[in-house]
């Protein structure tokens, strides 16, 4: 524990800021708007949880306490825990959008195993579909996953009709997503759509829109379960990386169904808990502090290895990879899992 100690200690001198006092002043002005939400009701908790985090990250010593002895008890009372992005600033939810682009390389790294799960499949899909494949990721935030993705799609001269629709509810993410394609845009690759509302009629007419098109991105600013309202197997594919710690564990549940009832395949890669891996993240994200927020709250509700290996019995596949962030890739096939339950049930 000494030497962490001292590795924490030393962190603001050992990784360079290209932003000289940006840390201190970002934190101070976080702390002044959380305390405009103190007194409303329905963020009391949250707000009070956040004010003690970004108190505590002031210094390397103040943080190690709340490591050690606060976050151990958030781990075993989830349910208690709110991150900064989830609290209505869209300020801060545009800010560590933006900053999740530092980052890119890494983030890349751990979604890499998603995205060729990705590709592989829009490129199985190219010759069966006759309509245009609709592929949807749930919490997409600022879809630089997509972006890269329709970028190799368009070196490899992919040439067949693609929806890739992003949902996410937050305020921030159309001008992040405007600003990411803007370049596929003006050279005529892609069209962006921004919409609120995504029913069966909505998606038939994106289809008969898509099949002029090359590509076309749709993001659904609105809360995923919404999506419930559509037909059995709308999309042809649903995914989503990191967005299961932001859940309840009810709503968790209801992500894996509203998932299954969109499409015959889904795919999720999430951060998977452990001790070493918050140093790590605490070390290379200590001078982003909304960034910091987010990535240890996060992290604190993320699956153990006993919990994501517990999901094996529930006819999901799952992979774990990385070190020292360790991850998980973890897939449920509609038409595997019918046809294992056929065998059983034949066995029988």
């Amino acid at each position: 524990m000494g030497a962490i100690l001292a590795s924490l200690a030393a962190l603001a001198y050992i990784i360079p800021r290209k932003r000289p006092l940006k840390r201190s002043a970002e934190i101070k002005e976080i702390l002044s708007d959380l305390q405009t939400l103190k007194s409303h009701p329905a963020y009391k908790e949250g707000v009070e949880l956040n004010i003690e985090f970004f108190n505590a990250i002031r210094s390397p010593f103040s943080y190690v306490w709340w490591l050690m002895f606060r976050a151990p008890k958030l781990r075993k009372d989830q349910a208690k825990i709110v991150e900064l992005a989830d609290l209505p600033f869209p300020r801060w939810q545009k800010e560590l959008l933006e900053t999740l682009s530092w980052f890119e390389i890494w983030m890349l790294r751990t979604l890499k195993p998603l995205g060729k799960q990705i590709s592989q499949e829009l490129e199985r899909l190219k010759g069966i579909k006759k309509e245009p494949i609709v592929i949807a990721s749930l919490g997409c935030g600022g879809m630089e996953l997509e972006r890269r993705i329709i970028y190799q799609l368009v070196r490899n001269h992919f040439n067949f009709p693609s929806i890739f629709i992003g949902v996410d509810y937050s305020p921030a993410v159309p001008d992040v997503i405007n600003e990411k394609f803007g370049n596929l845009v003006s050279k005529g690759l892609l069209q962006i759509k921004i919409v609120s509302h995504l029913g069966d009629e909505e998606l038939n007419k994106l289809k008969a829109e898509a099949v002029s098109r090359r590509f076309l991105v749709v993001l659904l600013n609105t809360d995923a379960f919404k999506l419930k309202e559509l037909a059995e197997d709308s999309f042809d594919l649903v995914y989503h990386a990191r967005l299961r710690h932001h859940l309840t564990g009810e709503e968790s549940r209801k992500l894996d169904e509203l998932a299954i009832h969109l499409a015959p395949r889904f795919i999720e890669v999430d951060d998977l808990f452990s001790f070493s891996g918050l140093m790590v993240m605490s070390i290379f994200l200590w001078r982003f502090p909304a960034l910091l927020n987010g990535g240890i709250l996060s992290a604190l509700r993320d699956f153990s290895r006993r919990e994501l290996l517990s999901q094996r019995e529930k006819d999901w596949k799952v992979n774990i990879y990385g070190r020292p962030l360790w991850c998980y890739l973890r897939t449920y096939d509609k038409a595997s899992s019918t046809s294992a339950e056929a065998t059983t049930l034949s066995s029988g």
